[in-house]
């Protein structure tokens, strides 16, 4: 019952800053389940596997509301949407199965490198310049890439996509619309194949499949959809700007945190 009301107040925090922040839940999942999981009884080495494949797990729910929401817009590319998916989808079952031969501290030390560098990417409120080739092969290789990294710490790959798509000439409206879709796949197969790396590991943990956790899934998802509306609805009081700085400022915390817990 103690581990529900934590996974609970989890996806009320979870979802109420997903909300207000406007980047994927990952960034925000995968720190708390690191803090929550261990409570769990789950063996020290795995809790980051755990912690990445249920926050890919969650993902795969709030991405169809997003991407629905965004195409209610016409702000998706579903032309791209093609063009991208299988790459990422490829990505994603290559990364959940690097993550599988990974020691836990090694997959704790990716996540921070990706949230510092998306926190400094944040900050540097850096413009990608527009170029008008639009070869397939870039796409594909670059989705490849995304479901990589989107695989190995647990996010839906917004922050990975977004700028190459608006390099590539898209509006920024259009850019998360599309990456909001695609995050669908790269959370769906991602999560798939922690199931997969997590049975072939014998984890046998109860409430679980592979490394996917159902009752933190259950808790997240639940309330973390309940608390999203009063996020965005807050957001919309709030600079872009100031977001984006307030984002990237969670990012260091958190970080500075896991390393201090996880390593300290």
């Amino acid at each position: 019952m103690e581990l529900w009301i934590i996974f609970i107040f989890a996806g009320l925090a979870a979802g109420f800053l997903a909300g207000l922040l406007g980047i994927g839940g990952g960034f925000v999942v995968v720190p708390v389940l690191l803090f929550v999981l261990p409570n769990a009884g789950i063996p020290p080495h795995q809790i980051a596997h755990f912690a990445i494949g249920t926050s890919l797990l969650c993902i795969c729910i709030t991405s169809i509301s997003s991407s629905l929401a965004h195409h209610k817009k016409q702000a998706v590319n579903w032309a791209l949407f093609k063009l991208i998916a299988p790459g990422v989808t490829i990505g994603s079952l290559v990364g959940a199965g690097l993550a599988s031969t990974l020691n836990g501290k090694i997959l704790i030390v990716i996540f921070v490198i990706g949230a510092v560098s998306t926190a400094m990417y944040l900050l540097s409120n850096h413009q990608p310049k527009v170029t008008s080739d639009q070869s397939r092969w870039p796409f594909f290789v670059y989705a490849n890439f995304t479901g990589i990294v989107s695989s190995l710490i647990g996010i839906g790959g917004g922050s990975v996509l977004v700028p190459f798509l608006v390099y590539k000439g898209q509006s920024m409206v259009k850019s998360v619309g599309t990456a909001a879709a695609c995050g669908f796949p790269i959370a769906l197969f991602g999560a798939l194949g922690y199931a997969i790396s997590g049975q072939r590991a014998e984890s046998n943990l109860e409430w679980s499949t592979g490394y996917l956790y159902w009752p933190a899934f259950l808790g997240i998802v639940i309330f973390s959809s309940l608390a999203a509306p009063y996020g965005a609805k807050l957001a919309h009081f709030i600079s872009e700007r100031r977001l984006k700085q307030t984002f990237a400022v969670f990012l260091f915390l958190t970080s500075a945190q896991i390393l201090y817990s996880h390593w300290l």
